[in-house]
């Protein structure tokens, strides 16, 4: 009996992985549970376990800059009977990826045909020509020659398509494969963006008290929280009082959900990641900003687990520490919202007809329109602002000053 292996899917939104490594080879003997390889998904790395015990023999090809779709078999395990699937799996396999495969003694050395030949239009090319098409990955046959009887030349390079196409061919520069967490982004981001019908909102909050919080909170040398801690209980809080934001539109459907998670982006070397704050809302500052410390952490480590990363009510990203005053995001699908944050910035400020300098932050709710119209999610920002704008009285009322 052969057992098939296959690309998991380790969450909702994965459609395609890759093999990193093997830990096995061809003719190893596994047992169900052992860990066989090693794939990188679109959020994290993870391990595939063996399913049945038997003998390996079929591996696709490991390549981390080849993506295998989700449900794809990846590798064989032979548990002693003879099975016809090894013959089917090359016939399907053999049409995308290259199968690592036992070599056969049977194999035949001298039946050759046509088909194992292919004709080559000879293309005429100078050897400048060739050496810089061969470099710069130019196809010589998309080029029109103007060179003796047909050659290719230098001339012809430079009048490719463009004098602009040229200048930017002519350029130095190298060419760089994205990893598979920045590939699995760009389709990702254009996809939502042609798919989600964005709308924004935006509003500027006088933040002198929540300056004044955080810096009685920070008084405790054992302890110190971040904004962005305080930030996303506030946007929970927000969230509560307004239960019609919390949903995804699935399917020509709105999915409502009971509890409040809270994503938080984090930059990585080569992508982004959004690790969940579950229950935000019900989870004072403290225990926030240290959950926020170990997922940010585990994401830098790559060992955030899938339930980590995936689902989450709404997300938030802040770039206020770059300097950047205000931006706008794009959606986290399922989810319908996102709201960016910019930097505190010091400004002049009337209150009561009287200039003063105080202290502003901008922030900026990206929705999607078809789960929620422009009052609802207006409402949620105005709560989210009338919060960070009297932190104290919110959080006393909410038993969470404890910690101060």
């Amino acid at each position: 009996m052969t057992t098939k292996i296959l690309m998991p899917a380790l969450s909702p939104t994965m459609k395609e992985g890759t093999i990193n490594n093997w830990l096995v080879k061809i003719g190893d003997k596994v047992k169900a549970g052992d860990i066989i390889a090693e794939i990188e998904t679109d959020k994290a790395t993870m391990e595939v376990e063996a399913v049945d015990e038997g003998v390996i023999t079929h591996l696709l090809e490991a390549n981390p800059d080849k993506s295998v779709p989700v449900n794809s078999v990846i590798a064989l395990i032979d548990g002693g009977e003879k099975d016809v699937i090894t013959n089917d799996l090359e016939k399907k396999e053999n049409t995308n990826n290259e199968l690592i495969k036992p070599s056969s003694s049977n194999s035949e050395k001298n039946n050759i045909s046509k088909k194992d030949f292919k004709i080559k239009e000879k293309i005429i090319a100078s050897p400048f020509a060739k050496s810089f098409a061969k470099k710069n990955n130019i196809n010589l046959k998309s080029l029109e020659s103007s060179g003796p009887e047909g050659r290719i030349i230098k001339r012809d390079i430079i009048n490719l398509k463009s004098r602009e196409e040229a200048d930017t061919i002519l350029r130095d520069y190298k060419i760089i494969n994205p990893s598979n967490i920045r590939s699995i982004i760009a389709k990702r981001t254009s996809t939502t963006k042609q798919q989600v019908p964005h709308f924004y909102l935006t509003i500027e909050s006088k933040v002198d008290k929540l300056i004044a919080l955080r810096n009685k909170i920070n008084e405790n040398d054992n302890f110190k929280i971040s904004f962005n801690d305080i930030l996303v209980k506030a946007l929970a809080l927000a969230m509560q009082k307004n239960s019609q934001t919390n949903v995804s539109w699935i399917d020509d459907k709105i999915y409502q959900y009971s509890s409040i998670d809270v994503s938080v982006a984090v930059a990585l070397e080569d992508g982004l990641i959004t690790p969940i704050v579950k229950d935000a809302d019900k989870k004072g500052l403290k225990e926030i900003s240290l959950e926020i410390n170990d997922l940010v952490k585990k994401a830098h480590e790559n060992k955030l687990l899938p339930e980590e990363y995936t689902g989450g009510s709404i997300s938030i990203s802040n770039l206020g520490m770059y300097g950047i005053n205000e931006f706008t995001a794009i959606i986290n699908p399922p989810q319908s919202s996102i709201l960016a944050v910019g930097s505190i910035e010091e400004t002049p400020i009337v209150e009561k007809g009287i200039v003063v300098v105080g202290h502003t932050l901008k922030s900026t709710l990206s929705a999607d329109h078809r789960a929620l119209d422009g009052t609802v999610a207006g409402k949620l920002l105005k709560d989210f602002n009338d919060i960070i704008e009297n932190p104290f009285e919110i959080w006393m009322d909410s038993n969470d000053l404890e910690i101060i």
